[in-house]
């Protein structure tokens, strides 16, 4: 396996720093996108030369012009969108803002880089980060997370179908056990997937060419 290219949005930290990690000692060249910049920069600090750190607030419209100019200039050959996240508690107690945010990160974002990826040649292959606790089930507390997982599963499925030929790959993973996590969520009490685990499965998976616009999806919990 060469070197590639390779994107992850959402790489500040969690599963998307661990992904860092692994394809960086794998030999190959990252660009790290999150809005979160102190982090990307300790990141870049601790991976060296092959990563390459873009501040970038995935909710922003204005930042996604000058974002397609830097992947012009990167020309990836895979991208992995991790980017999500939502708020935690009662739908209607908190402001819709905060609904609207999950929305655009977890979901409206990756579909705009598919979007992107489709008109390029050759076509890069594009890993979607879905959920197997909540893209195709309720999520009590965290419902407009689940609506935009449930969104991501919905746009594999069209562009599977509409485009058979594009890699485009979907991973669930479970609960991990990231600060990304509520404190008090009740599935703290049990066993969880711990991200760098995750980080490698993920990676093994997607530059294994037999599962070709596959859909991976991992045990809510560890078996």
């Amino acid at each position: 396996m060469g070197s590639e290219r390779v994107v992850i949005l959402g790489a500040s930290r969690g599963l998307g720093a661990e992904l860092a990690q692994v394809l960086i000692g794998a030999g190959h060249q990252v660009l790290g996108v999150a809005r979160k910049l102190d982090l990307l920069h300790q990141l870049e600090k601790n991976l060296g030369p092959r990563f390459e750190a873009y501040g970038m607030d995935l909710s922003h419209e204005e930042a996604w012009g000058p974002f397609q100019e830097v992947l012009l200039q990167f020309r990836p050959q895979r991208f992995f969108y991790v980017a999500g996240g939502g708020p935690h508690g009662s739908f209607a107690e908190r402001p819709f803002h905060a609904h609207q945010w999950a929305w655009k990160v977890s979901f409206e974002g990756g579909a705009r880089v598919c979007h992107w990826a489709l008109r390029q040649t050759p076509l890069p292959q594009m890993v979607l980060i879905g959920s197997s606790v909540c893209e195709e089930k309720a999520d009590p507390l965290a419902a407009s997370y689940a609506a935009a997982k449930h969104a991501v599963k919905g746009l594999y499925d069209s562009l599977r179908a509409e485009a058979p030929s594009w890699d485009l790959r979907l991973f669930s993973p479970g609960y991990l056990d990231t600060e990304l996590l509520p404190k008090g969520a009740p599935i703290r009490y049990k066993t969880l997937w711990q991200p760098s685990e995750v980080a490698a499965r993920l990676a093994a998976w997607a530059f294994d060419q037999n599962q070709h616009g596959a859909h991976e999806v991992c045990p809510d919990t560890p078996l």
